[in-house]
């Protein structure tokens, strides 16, 4: 057997090893996660998820920081939350680092090193944990940096040509152009709303429409520059395009997290070894019988990543919102889907290599039969010397003998053990992101207000309702975030 061959089944063995312990470290964070989620018990998942994080394995730590990051944005620790994304952002930025220094795509999947959907929406999150700060001196400028952030995540992303699916989020580039805009950078604004329905014309795997106020702001933006032309051209492709004027109103951003994304789940797919031989593996059809014989095997599984999604009731939510110094003044809006992170996983997950994964798992039945073939020529020469060796009596001979049988005996044992053991796949992914993110705007007078959000099913029927209390200022934007998590 060559050296390589025998090197890269030591290295599976290695990595599965890995795999396993760093998988069940993740279900047992998960399995103390689950519940606090479903019951809204948000404070604690935060607590627990800081404490988890303190002892996290080196293979999740990113993982973590993402969970850790998002659980505080949730419960309003804007701060801790930004920091442990800030973390998450350094581990993914050694991605092509460590990458190149295993350089080995064995060892590779042990690190869990994040997906390119995933750091985009952790600037969207930073820049609202900005946004949300109580005393925004100076944080609308850092929630810009964000936006410049995710802009050249998306440059590279598309330089790179690896991700054919998520290349460009025409969300996240319509919110940055809000935060812009929010900051006072009306120039970069144009430009992200501009990107925006690019976006959405060119990158738009969820199928979502063209949000109303996006057109707007942008026409808005093109008649303050005087961008007669591009006005034009922008009302001809949206026709109900407006001008949104100037006033001492303030606008109402409630945005909700909805669901919970789907969890990747392992699908186990059985062939019978004759087809699974004929079919995946073309070459070496001599090994075929010393295969089945030697292992006795008549079927062979592989497993996949699928991913598993939940039953959401809420679909969609409606706001009320009542001055409280004249009750007669009422104001109301729909919400709009902004994001499917259910459509944006599925699609992002490749579809299964049935080739490739049957092809690993049959060539690890040819590689383990050369690993026992070397045992076993390595027995007959150990065992013909101590046979030959004059100066070892009888008894020494049997003793020596017999341990020889049983260590022989037990290395096969452990290679035969080790090849039938199904290939590990790769279930971590970022478990508490919602399986949608809803919005809803309403531009309001300056005043007190008693918002009532109705939380509805695809139906349009009436699931929930919550009452919250609210402030706006003139020409500012009020940022308001709840949630409807239903079950991991």
């Amino acid at each position: 057997m060559h050296l390589k061959s025998v090197k890269r089944f030591i290295l599976s063995l290695i990595f599965i090893s890995l795999t396993s312990c760093a998988t069940t470290k993740v279900n047992e964070f998960y399995d103390t996660l689950a519940p606090l989620i479903e019951q809204r018990a948000i404070s604690g998942a935060a607590a627990f998820a800081a404490d988890f994080y303190q002892d996290c394995d080196k293979y999740n730590k990113l993982l973590y920081s993402l969970e850790l990051g998002f659980l505080a944005h949730l419960n309003g620790d804007f701060k801790e939350s930004n920091t442990a994304f800030e973390n998450a952002k350094y581990i993914y930025s050694m991605k092509d680092y460590t990458s190149t220094f295993f350089n080995n795509d064995t060892l590779l999947p042990s690190y869990y090193l994040g997906e390119d959907y995933e750091m985009a929406y952790t600037n969207f999150i930073c820049a609202l944990n900005y946004l949300k700060t109580r005393r925004l001196k100076g944080k609308r400028d850092e929630a810009a940096v964000e936006a410049r952030q995710a802009n050249n995540l998306f440059n590279k992303i598309k330089i790179d040509k690896k991700n054919k699916i998520y290349q460009d989020d025409p969300f996240i580039r319509y919110f940055m152009g809000i935060v812009y805009q929010n900051a006072g950078f009306l120039n970069d604004a144009m430009v992200s709303y501009k990107l925006a329905l690019t976006a959405y014309a060119n990158y738009n795997i969820c199928n979502m429409k063209v949000p109303e106020d996006l057109v707007n702001n942008l026409y808005t933006l093109y008649c303050h520059y005087g961008l007669t032309t591009d006005a034009k051209n922008l009302v001809k492709t949206y026709p109900k395009a407006k001008q949104l004027h100037t006033n001492d109103n303030g606008t109402l951003f409630i945005i909700n997290y909805n669901g919970l994304a789907p969890k990747r789940v392992e699908q186990i797919v059985t062939l019978s070894f004759d087809l699974a031989w004929d079919k995946y593996y073309k070459i070496n059809n001599i090994y075929r019988y010393d295969v089945e014989q030697e292992f006795n095997v008549h079927e062979i599984s592989a497993a996949f990543a699928v991913y598993q999604e939940y039953f959401n009731r809420i679909s969609s939510f409606e706001i009320e919102a009542t001055d409280e110094d004249d009750k007669t003044k009422k104001y109301s809006s729909k919400s709009y889907l902004v994001t499917d992170f259910a459509t944006i996983l599925e699609k992002h997950l490749p579809e299964p290599n049935y080739r490739a994964v049957f092809y690993s798992r049959i060539n690890r039945y040819v590689i383990a039969l050369g690993e026992i073939a070397n045992i076993r020529e390595r027995y007959e020469q150990r065992k013909h010397e101590i046979l030959s060796d004059r100066e070892l009596n009888k008894n020494t001979k049997k003793r020596l003998l017999e341990n020889l049988d049983r260590e022989t005996a037990s290395n096969i044992r452990s290679i035969k053990t080790s090849v039938n053991t199904l290939n590990k796949v790769d279930l971590r992914s970022w478990r508490s992101l919602p399986e949608q993110i809803n919005m809803a705007i309403l531009s309001l007078p300056k005043g007190k207000y008693n918002i009532i959000i109705k939380y509805l099913d695809k139906n349009g029927k009436l699931i929930e309702k919550r009452e919250i209390k609210t402030k706006i200022r003139k020409n500012r934007n009020r940022f308001v975030l709840t949630n409807s998590f239903k079950g991991f």
